[in-house]
């Protein structure tokens, strides 16, 4: 298994310790965004969001974060049932999807708390790589297209400062629910330690490094 991403972004951060904890084996591939490396036409051919991470097992790829770390599972209790492989428990997907970890979108929490005149700066530069990408791979301008309209509307909403304090008040509510089940079970999702618990470590560090 490939796996592209980049050490600080947190949905890698996510898969990486979803294949730590079930021993898988990967080839790491590190895809640095802030240098526009994501935009690259071979990277952009293989995800047209351009975003990490992005998981590639022969012609299979998968760049959805939940989806890369239930193939990881399925493998993973494939290689230890010897072929019969199990499926996540439905209270270990809920947590992992609607209302809990994953929908919380630590973007624009994150770019609230990095000074203007660097977010601005970064952002000049990534729109330019992306123009530039553009002219070079004219075959995947749409794509490229839009990617560019997003990072314009990602300027848009760090405007508006609703954007922010919307995405504190989305991971309060997730943090207050977390502290409830916490105060439940040992675990997110039962007595044993879980892919949900692997989901929700890279958000509680983050938390921790902004302050």
């Amino acid at each position: 298994m490939q796996l592209y991403h980049h050490p600080f972004s947190l949905n890698s951060q996510k898969v990486r310790l979803a294949l730590e904890e079930k021993g898988i084996d990967y080839t790491s591939y590190h895809v640095n965004p802030l240098t526009g490396k994501n935009m690259d036409a071979f990277f952009f051919r293989m995800n047209p969001s351009g975003k990490i991470p992005v998981s590639q097992n022969g012609s299979h790829i998968i760049y959805d974060t939940i989806e890369i770390i239930q193939y990881i599972e399925r493998n993973a209790e494939t290689v230890s049932s010897g072929g019969n492989g199990t499926t996540l428990s439905s209270n270990v997907i809920e947590w992992m999807h609607k209302n809990k970890i994953q929908e919380w979108d630590s973007k624009y929490f994150a770019l609230f708390h990095i000074p203007v005149k660097h977010r601005l700066c970064v952002s000049n530069f990534l729109r330019r790589v992306i123009i530039a990408r553009m002219t070079e791979s004219p075959n995947l301008a749409s794509d490229y297209h839009r990617k560019l309209k997003e990072a314009y509307d990602t300027d848009d909403k760090m405007k508006n400062v609703e954007v922010p304090r919307q995405s504190k008040v989305h991971l309060v509510k997730l943090l207050d629910e977390v502290e409830v089940q916490l105060g439940e079970t040992s675990y997110l999702a039962g007595a044993e330690f879980n892919l949900a618990d692997v989901m929700l470590i890279p958000v509680l560090a983050r938390v921790e490094l902004l302050k």
